[in-house]
């Protein structure tokens, strides 16, 4: 039996983490889209969305820290610049992405 093009993930993930992967995944793409667009020649768009916020708030995360967006900003520009047109590379990215932002909440939490 072959999974590779199943449409359908493997394993069941809880809401509490798939609702956190699919904005990540939404921003990714997005921020990919408009580092794209800029290579061409296309300044900053008002259509622009940003999802950062509501990702901060879905993952318990404190957006006016400075320190934590600024982090933010570095990893969410280091994996959209790392996508390519795949489903599978969208996916790894935002896992990553997903991680490396847990891990600030997690060396947040121990510095209060």
């Amino acid at each position: 039996m072959k999974f590779t093009n199943s449409p359908y993930p493997l394993v069941k993930l809880p809401i509490d983490i798939q609702l956190p992967l699919f904005l990540i995944k939404e921003e990714l793409k997005s921020r990919k889209l408009f580092q794209l667009l800029q290579e061409v020649g296309t300044t900053e768009s008002v259509f622009e969305p940003h999802l950062d916020s509501l990702i901060f708030q879905v993952i318990g995360l404190d957006d006016d820290d400075d320190r934590i967006s600024d982090k933010y900003f570095d990893i969410m520009e280091k994996r959209s610049k790392n996508l390519e047109a795949d489903k599978d590379s969208i996916a790894k990215q935002a896992f990553k992405a997903y991680h490396e932002i847990l891990a600030i909440k997690k060396k947040m939490a121990k510095g209060k």
